[in-house]
């Protein structure tokens, strides 16, 4: 723990121009006394590290130092450093932003200045608009459960509405588009499973300790199968209004979009049919209009006319 303690403090100091003791202290969550000892142990070390008194004083790195980054060009860190920042965002966790000091680092004054130039111009942020921390949350309560290899329990509704409770053995969260998902052993199915985070309420980590099973790499691990949840598929034949157009491009992209001379487009897609798929035709409203298969545009039009009986004529 000390070690990657010193490491943080190290990074600290050389990508700033100086940071005073109480800020190091503040950030490391131990003493001033541990941050003058830990910098007496990095001086030991043969770090160039340098104080200074009074106002404005502080510890700051001896001019021209810096650390070595091999075979890394400025390019590769830049990348690297935007990706972190989105990772930091999504996940809000400390070593995130451990790791950012590292890699910043890495970069002379001049570097970071050009660093900062293309950051300014690519932000990566992967929480919705308006979210409530509940994701982050989960997203941490499931790495804990990885981390110490413990069972985990929730209840879970399925894309029909049926809940139940489960039990599953996390083996790899799994960030897909922009919602978080759970690959795990469920107990209750005795099978892999690809369980999504939005749909899982009271979750929290037993006690109960497990042996990751065998199974499939991830990078191997085919998640479009796994996502459909053996749903039959359905290929789509979509026709949106031209107010509705710029929406259709959001969700399938440009290319998919076949315009037409009243300034529609039509969209052919397939999806596995459930009910994620008719909640999401009835989310477009009277923009949209199903033209095949021709027993789904009857089902959401059933749907529709339901629709209108609840609310009435009024």
């Amino acid at each position: 723990m000390r070690l990657e303690r010193l490491l943080a403090i190290l990074m600290l100091v050389v990508n700033r121009k100086r940071i005073s003791a109480t800020e190091l202290a503040d950030k490391m969550e131990v003493s001033v006394r541990t941050v003058y000892r830990d910098i007496d142990t990095l001086c030991q070390a043969g770090f160039p590290l340098v104080a200074y008194q009074g106002a404005g004083g502080g510890f700051e790195v001896m001019e021209g130092y810096r650390l070595d980054r091999n075979a890394l060009t400025f390019d590769e860190i830049a990348s690297v450093i935007s990706a972190l920042k989105g990772m930091n965002k999504a996940l809000d966790d400390s070593r995130f932003g451990t790791t950012l000091e590292k890699y910043a680092g890495l970069l002379t004054d001049k570097e970071k200045e050009a660093a900062k130039f293309w950051q300014d111009r690519l932000v990566i942020d992967m929480n919705p608009w308006g979210s409530d921390g509940t994701m982050k949350r989960k997203v941490a309560t499931i790495r804990e459960a990885l981390q110490e290899t413990l069972v985990i329990r929730f209840s879970y509704t399925s894309v029909n509405g049926t809940s139940t409770v489960r039990e599953v053995e996390p083996m790899t969260l799994l960030l897909k588009g922009v919602s978080w998902y759970v690959y795990a052993y469920c107990m209750h199915r005795g099978d892999f499973r690809l369980f999504r985070l939005s749909r899982m309420s009271q979750l929290s980590v037993t006690e109960r300790h497990f042996e990751r099973r065998e199974h499939a790499p991830v990078e191997e691990t085919d998640w479009g199968r796994m996502w459909d949840n053996k749903s039959l598929p359905v290929t789509l034949v979509l026709r949106f209004a031209p107010d509705a157009r710029v929406r259709a491009e959001e969700y399938f992209g440009i290319d998919k979009l076949q315009p037409q001379d009243d300034g529609s487009v039509i969209v052919t897609q397939t999806y596995p049919e459930d009910e994620w798929v008719y909640g999401f035709l009835l989310g477009f409203g009277d923009r949209v209009e199903v033209l095949e298969p021709e027993r789904l545009r009857r089902l959401i039009r059933d749907r529709a006319s339901g629709i209108v009986n609840i609310y009435g004529n009024g």
